[in-house]
């Protein structure tokens, strides 16, 4: 009996000892969690899961395809200056690299090489997503860039190229993702490459240079934009492009008669530079049946609203169902009464559409 007293109590005593250091430890440990948790209070965003802070991240560049500066505020560059978990988890997400404006203002020869060696590292964290990519857009056009790029020509899907420069030679290749294509070459020289192997491309805008038969499969487009054409230059590539739905023509220098038939049809925009050249609708024959939607430059009416576009109907086929007057100097009212048998007259705001209409 005495001895199991005796044990007992000693074992007391140990659990004791034990009690007073664990709430030593306590008294310690207490304070530090308080000091944690209040900096965690601080910046609760670092608690997020992974998937959902990707996820934000995805909401903070424009949408697809539109496309983010390589540097700067609106730049995915900049989520990974925050911290390194930021960092981590940027680099790993390919879909905030795919879509890059690789503009490029003067630079110094230093800030030339990290401005291209940024292009190449956005083209691998991208992975093997399809791209949307800008050259030269309100910038200079680079060759380093662009032949930085060219390699990746397979996953091109929306390009936007600007070039005040040659183009580098490009020899023949594929484009398979290629949908969305915007064209322009300064010196209105003929690109001396195609796109003619791009089976899904339905959507162009084509800028000053000459284009060749071959540049694009144009029969396979379904919108076209020609900007800074002749009449006669329109009329040649348009007699190719017999899918189109969609089509905008800004039209300069001499009007010529020609016949264009457009079966598909359904939206056309008329515009023009007023370079010295008063246009109209008369040398335009368009036999577009389907047509419902037509934006019409007030020039190209001339003095005779009416009188042009009840012509223009005629000759097209069409039944037109809206129609939309830019820079118009006739008012509204009288147009209204010229035109009643339009349902649908609007001024000043152009039509838009996209290449999934």
């Amino acid at each position: 009996m005495t001895r199991s007293h005796d044990a007992d109590c000693a074992r007391i005593a140990d659990i004791d000892a034990e009690i007073s250091k664990l709430e030593g430890l306590l008294r310690i440990l207490r304070p530090e969690r308080d000091i944690i948790w209040e900096r965690l209070n601080q910046y609760p965003v670092l608690t997020l899961p992974n998937e959902i802070v990707s996820e934000i991240f995805l909401k903070f560049i424009p949408v697809y395809p539109s496309c983010s500066p390589l540097m700067g505020m609106h730049s995915p560059s900049h989520l990974m200056c925050i911290c390194r978990q930021w960092r981590d988890i940027a680099q790993s997400i390919p879909q905030l690299w795919r879509a890059l404006s690789t503009q490029a203002p003067n630079m110094h020869k230093r800030t030339e090489e990290k401005y291209l060696r940024l292009v190449k590292t956005w083209l691998i964290r991208s992975g093997s997503y399809p791209l949307s990519i800008q050259m030269g857009y309100y910038g200079i056009f680079r060759k380093d860039v662009f032949e930085a790029i060219l390699p990746h020509s397979s996953r091109w899907e929306y390009i936007t190229i600007f070039c005040d420069t040659v183009v580098p030679h490009v020899d023949s290749r594929a484009f398979p993702l290629l949908r969305q294509l915007d064209f322009r070459h300064y010196d209105r020289k003929t690109p001396i490459f195609t796109f003619r192997d791009a089976p899904w491309l339905r959507t162009a805008t084509l800028w000053d240079c000459d284009y060749a038969s071959g540049f694009l499969p144009w029969c396979q487009l379904t919108s076209l934009t020609l900007m800074y054409k002749s009449h006669a230059e329109c009329a040649a590539i348009l007699k190719e492009t017999i899918n189109l739905v969609h089509c905008r023509l800004c039209i300069i220098g001499n009007y010529d008669r020609g016949d264009v038939n457009l079966p598909r049809l359904e939206t056309l925009a008329l515009n023009s530079t007023h370079s010295g050249v008063t246009p109209y609708l008369g040398p335009f024959k368009f036999v577009v049946p389907s047509l419902h939607r037509l934006e019409v430059a007030q020039c190209f009416l001339r003095y005779d609203p009416s009188g042009e576009l009840s012509s223009f109907i005629a000759k097209s086929g069409c039944k037109l169902q809206e129609l939309c007057i830019i820079s118009r100097s006739t008012t509204e009212d009288a147009y209204r009464e010229a035109l009643s048998f339009i349902p649908s007259l609007s001024f000043g705001t152009a039509f838009k559409w996209t290449d999934r209409e």
